[in-house]
């Protein structure tokens, strides 16, 4: 069962990695490639403000998918710690690397993705060339949430061969 759920986890990361890379890029295709009912819609504004519109879509559903995605890790870490912590004989290192990924979960979904979201939110519509006071704090957050996700998953990929390796 923890394995299980271990495998889900670090499957939902692995689709959440996808889904930071696409959402932004698509907004970027469309306007590269309109089809002619998106370029009647769209008329009224140009193109710089149909981007604009996009780049805020796009943010407002990571931001959204992200909270999510955050408050659902830390029941599956939660889930997973309470499942290892019922076997019997307990295992010290699978419990300690269980307690390390929901640590990390924990402080990027109460901490970290909710200070990328506010401070983002302060940055929808304002040109981005020069950057602009608070830009530089945003890329640093989103540099620490990358590093400690990657760190989340790669633990969670030690765990998860160490039970491979060891059943």
């Amino acid at each position: 069962m923890a394995a299980a759920l271990l495998g889900m986890w670090l499957g939902w990361t692995l689709f959440m990695f996808f889904v930071a890379g696409v959402s932004f890029s698509t907004a970027e295709r469309i306007l590269r490639n309109p089809n002619p009912p998106f370029s009647h819609a769209t008329q009224a504004l140009s193109t710089e403000g149909t981007r604009s519109l996009f780049r805020y879509f796009a943010a407002e559903l990571n931001r959204r998918v992200f909270a999510a995605y955050g408050w659902g890790e830390i029941v599956l870490g939660t889930v997973l710690l309470w499942i290892l912590n019922l076997q019997n004989p307990r295992d010290a290192v699978s419990l300690a690397l269980a307690g390390a990924l929901l640590s990390i979960a924990v402080t990027l979904g109460l901490i970290v993705t909710p200070q990328i979201a506010e401070l983002g939110r302060t940055l929808d519509f304002i040109p981005r060339n020069p950057p602009p006071p608070g830009f530089a704090q945003f890329r640093s957050l989103h540099r620490s949430y990358a590093i400690l996700e990657t760190t989340k998953f790669v633990l969670g990929m030690a765990l998860l061969g160490r039970w491979l390796l060891t059943r």
